[in-house]
């Protein structure tokens, strides 16, 4: 018998729309001790299939029909106080937003006592021993019991989470979205803990992503949603190697490769349809480039293709065929809804910007020894908690040029200075010491009289597309906003703006979005409006901050291929912010990876990549998950946690973590070394120190 069995299961929410049928359907089983992933986009269904199993759905959402079997037992049947005994002591799940479940005005320790206390009837000495386990299960230092929520790091609050879904020995751990918007060190080690519980404890494990990457590290099996509905089902080996679904082929299209990179990431035009009114054929026919005549008459069911492998397909058959063509980008533009924002496509070609003409050597950005120090602490608070003042040294010493048209990727982990670095770049901060010029201009000496030309020129697109617009204005007003502010007085020549502008990113019709409020656009027309809203004014330089980190995999695709366009079309010169080195070497000419506020290595992308020389530019490609689970990530040679910034480190800043540390690293600071070309790197391996005898203490405690 499976540990778990699901028939027929479905979903719907009560709106004042009418009705929505989240989730369609559904019957799967999972054994025990499997590691099963849900894929699918956002809005697919993955939530709310998670909150249906433990019954914790919303209060306008209704279970309508099915059976979900637990250990034989029918979890709908169950009263509300048999399903709360249920919950944590047999069924434990990671919320989505698990890095905001902690208690902020609590310590961390107390929480999970509380939760061993309340729900697992320990005594207060026996949950404090408990704590510790679970702390040291999940790789945390248990000194961190008694520090606060705010004293730990993303990495470090998703693990306490999984250590409290852990608390009282559950038979099955649901995980919803685990890694969402962690950096790929951090993720890195999570998934090692996952891979950890499997072993120590054989752990069920029910992990819903729109990550294809995660699923092949993390999962044996897979579930491919698609509006409300299973698609496909089988193994993860099988699901790389020969997918049964045209949606299936387009997520894996889509997601960026480091070890097999693609010239053009497929972006799986349209959304997905409006469930309040599913179609009468196939849900996913009007964005599938195979779909026939039958697929919009006829609703396919899960078919057998071989021994747990199903799909929903009426071209299974053909499937090796639609393999070989969904590999070939122009495939996805033959697809209903690509030829529905053609129809919409204003007649006549746009001509690039006047502003965009590139010129191979004209440097447009100079960045020279370039510091940004915050003071922290201190004041009556500090006084009175006994602490002192405290200088955070958040960018040291960083210098790169940037020509015109020309694109830089800033890569590494939380808190190593990237985001300080382009707020500095827009003059939304002052850097403490150094100089930035941009097109000639010292920015320390611009006028207040030139600063409304440079925000014209230069703009910043912020990293939560849900938070960077104005909740209560349209989209007209969010984009005519910045226009009135640089003198567009007359109404028609600013709505022919937005028209062109919205167009440009792929918005279309665009008169559709004018009088569209945030929350009625979905995440990645949400990212769109805020590209358009940087680009309205035609700037120069556009700094775009962890642009697409919180979007699905399609709809990152899509944003994507748009800003590499613009940039050709427009000759903009661009800056990426981000932790995911697949998405750089896919949108950047160049890769600058930076560590406590340096930049340790710099040089053409493809270079970075293949050719790393410092041993933290290692770690991070190391850290990066690939979507094939023939290919296992590796070991991390370097030890957990980013030192705080609030010294000046005297040699290298990476030493306390570096595998290859020397005696020399401790005490002088590395030079900048030119490996080649425009590949250099700060790091001792290669300079005069190279051949100083290890510093063997350091180096295997380093290691992992």
């Amino acid at each position: 018998m499976a540990l778990l069995e699901i028939r027929n299961l479905s979903v719907n929410y009560r709106t004042q729309r009418g009705t929505v049928h989240a989730v369609d359907n559904v019957s799967f089983d999972l054994d025990s001790g499997q590691h099963l992933g849900v894929i699918g986009e956002s809005g697919c269904g993955k939530s709310t299939l998670m909150r249906a199993l433990v019954r914790v759905l919303p209060r306008n959402g209704d279970i309508v029909r099915g059976e979900v079997y637990f250990k034989g037992r029918n979890l709908l049947e169950l009263s509300e106080d048999e399903m709360r005994d249920l919950r944590w002591s047999e069924i434990a799940t990671i919320p989505q937003a698990s890095m905001d479940s902690l208690n902020p005005v609590q310590k961390v320790g107390k929480q999970l006592e509380d939760i061993l206390i309340r729900r697992g009837r320990h005594d207060r000495a026996t949950a404090k021993r408990r704590a510790v386990d679970l702390f040291e299960l999940v790789g945390l230092d248990v000194e961190r019991l008694g520090h606060y929520p705010h004293e730990y790091s993303g990495g470090m609050k998703q693990r306490a989470v999984i250590a409290m879904a852990l608390a009282l020995n559950p038979s099955l751990l649901i995980s919803d979205e685990p890694l969402t918007a962690l950096d790929v060190i951090v993720q890195h080690q999570v998934l090692e803990v996952l891979k950890q519980l499997e072993e120590e404890l054989n752990l069920t494990i029910m992990l819903a992503t729109h990550d294809i990457s995660v699923i092949a590290q993390a999962c044996d099996s897979v579930v491919v949603m698609y509006a409300g509905r299973l698609v496909e089902q089988t193994d993860a080996k099988t699901f790389f190697s020969e997918p049964a679904h045209p949606y299936s082929l387009g997520l894996q299209q889509a997601f960026p490769n480091l070890v097999q990179p693609k010239d053009i990431l497929v972006s799986i035009n349209g959304y997905p349809p409006d469930l309040h009114t599913p179609p009468t054929g196939c849900r996913f026919a009007q964005r599938c480039p195979f779909a026939q005549e039958a697929c919009y008459q006829s609703d396919p069911v899960l078919t057998s293709i071989r021994d747990g492998h199903l799909s929903a397909c009426l071209r299974i058959g053909e499937m090796d065929t639609l393999r070989d063509a969904a590999r070939q980008p122009h495939t996805w533009l033959q697809t209903e809804a690509s030829r529905l924002v053609q129809q919409n496509t204003h007649n006549g070609k746009q001509e690039p910007d006047a502003v965009a003409t590139q010129h191979d050597d004209d440097t447009i950005l100079r960045v020279n020894q370039v510091s940004k120090y915050y003071q922290i602490g201190g004041g009556i608070a500090g006084l009175i908690r006994g602490q002192k003042r405290q200088t955070v040294y958040a960018v040291n010493n960083i210098s790169f040029e940037l020509k015109r048209g020309e694109s830089l990727g800033l890569a590494g982990e939380s808190g190593c200075g990237k985001s300080t670095t382009g707020k500095m770049l827009v003059k939304l901060l002052e850097a403490t010491h150094g100089e930035i010029t941009f097109d000639g201009i010292d920015l320390r000496t611009l006028h207040a009289k030139n600063q409304l030309e440079f925000r014209r020129r230069v703009q910043l697109m912020f990293q939560n597309p849900f938070e960077a617009l104005n909740a209560r204005f349209t989209i007209y007003r969010s984009l005519a906003e910045p226009l009135i502010i640089h003198g567009w007085k007359r109404d028609e020549e600013r709505l022919e703006r937005i028209i062109e502008t919205l167009e440009r990113v792929n918005l279309r019709p665009a008169e559709a979005f004018l009088d569209k409020l945030p929350h009625q656009l979905s995440g990645g027309q949400l990212q769109r409006v805020v590209l358009a809203r940087a680009l309205v004014l035609r700037p120069d330089l556009i700094v775009a901050d962890e642009p697409v980190s919180m979007l699905d995999v399609s709809v990152r695709a899509g944003i994507l291929n748009t800003m590499k366009a613009l940039a050709a079309e427009m000759g903009l010169t661009t800056i990426y912010i981000s932790h995911d080195l697949s998405l750089l070497q896919y949108t950047c000419d160049r890769i600058a990876i930076m560590y406590l506020g340096q930049i340790v290595e710099i040089g053409p992308a493809d270079e970075i990549i293949n050719n790393p020389k410092h041993p933290y530019t290692q770690a991070l490609i190391a850290a990066v998950p690939v979507p094939d689970p023939k290919i296992p990530s590796p070991p991390l040679r370097i030890r957990r946690g980013v030192p705080r910034p609030t010294e000046i480190v005297q040699g290298c800043p990476f030493v306390e973590r570096c595998p290859e540390a020397m005696e020399a690293c401790r005490h002088i600071a590395p030079p900048n070394v030119q490996i080649a070309g425009q590949h250099a790197t700060r790091c001792h391996l290669y300079g005069e120190h190279a051949d100083s005898p290890k510093l063997a203490p350091i180096a295997a405690e380093a290691i992992s």
